[in-house]
C-alpha cells in the first residue's frame, strides 16, 4: 500500500474523519483521500494521503512492419483505419528504422518515427487522410467519421440549499456540465462549479456550487469523456 502513495501532506485541520472515492482524469484513475482523526486542539495536524491506482493504459493502435507493409493491431497489410473526428488516439510504433510511420494529417504529435508513441487528434473537418512509410511510401487510408450524437439529457429534479443538486438522465461515456444564466436574452452561459457527481442506473446526481443571484436559469450540456 505504501508503494502507491503519491503525495503526503500535513496541514492544520479540525473536524471529523472524511473518506471518499472518486474518478479523476481522462484515464479514470481512482483517487482516495484519507484524513486521520484530528485532536480537539485547533492546531492539531492531520495527515492527508493521496492514493492513486497504478494502471497502465495501452495505446489505441500497435504498429509494426513485418515486411514492406504495416500491421496495425495484428491486421495487415496496411489496414484502413476508421477514426472519429475530434477524438485523440495513440499509436505505439515499433516498425524498424527502415519503415518510419508517418500520419499525413494535421493534429499529429511526435510524427514520423520508428519507435515510440504518436498522439493524433483527428481534425474536426470532413476529410480523410493517409499513413505512410516516409522512406518507401507504402501505407494505408485513414477514414474519418462524425462523432455520435449526444444522448438526450433531461433534468429530473432540482434541490437548492447552500448548494445545488441536479438529477438528470445520462449514459456512460458522456459527462454532464451544468451551466447557469441570469438573462436568456443574451447568449452568455456560465459553468457551475461541480463539487461531485455520481452516476447510477442511468441517473446523474450532480452537486454544484450555488450560483449568485436569486433568479437564474439552469441547463446541462453533455460531452463525451
Amino acid at each position: 500500500m505504501l508503494a502507491d502513495v503519491v503525495g503526503l501532506k500535513a496541514r492544520p485541520l479540525c473536524g471529523t474523519t472524511d473518506e471518499f472515492l472518486a474518478l479523476i482524469g481522462k484515464n479514470k484513475c481512482y483517487m482516495k483521500k484519507l484524513i486521520s482523526l484530528p485532536t480537539p486542539s485547533p492546531l492539531a495536524t492531520a495527515m492527508v494521503w493521496f492514493l492513486f491506482s497504478q494502471t497502465v493504459f495501452a495505446a489505441d493502435f500497435n504498429v509494426t512492419s513485418p515486411g514492406f507493409f504495416y500491421a496495425i493491431n495484428g491486421n495487415q497489410p496496411n489496414p484502413t483505419l476508421t477514426l472519429v473526428r475530434g477524438q485523440t488516439y495513440t499509436f505505439a510504433v515499433n516498425s524498424g528504422s527502415t519503415h518510419p510511420f508517418e500520419i499525413r494529417s494535421p493534429g499529429v504529435v511526435n510524427n514520423n518515427i520508428s519507435q515510440g508513441t504518436i498522439t493524433y487528434t483527428v481534425p474536426n473537418i470532413a476529410s480523410n487522410y493517409t499513413y505512410i512509410c516516409s522512406i518507401h511510401f507504402f501505407g494505408g487510408q485513414i477514414v474519418t467519421v462524425a462523432p455520435p450524437p449526444p444522448p438526450p439529457i433531461h433534468i429530473l429534479s432540482l434541490a437548492v440549499s447552500n448548494n445545488v443538486v441536479l438529477r438528470s438522465t445520462g449514459t456512460n461515456g458522456w459527462s454532464v456540465n451544468p451551466e447557469f444564466s441570469t438573462n436568456l436574452i443574451t447568449t452568455n452561459w456560465f459553468a457551475l462549479s461541480v463539487l461531485s457527481n455520481r452516476f447510477l442506473n442511468g441517473i446523474n446526481e450532480t452537486f454544484c456550487g450555488r450560483p449568485p443571484g436569486t433568479n437564474v436559469f439552469l441547463r446541462i450540456r453533455s460531452q463525451p469523456n
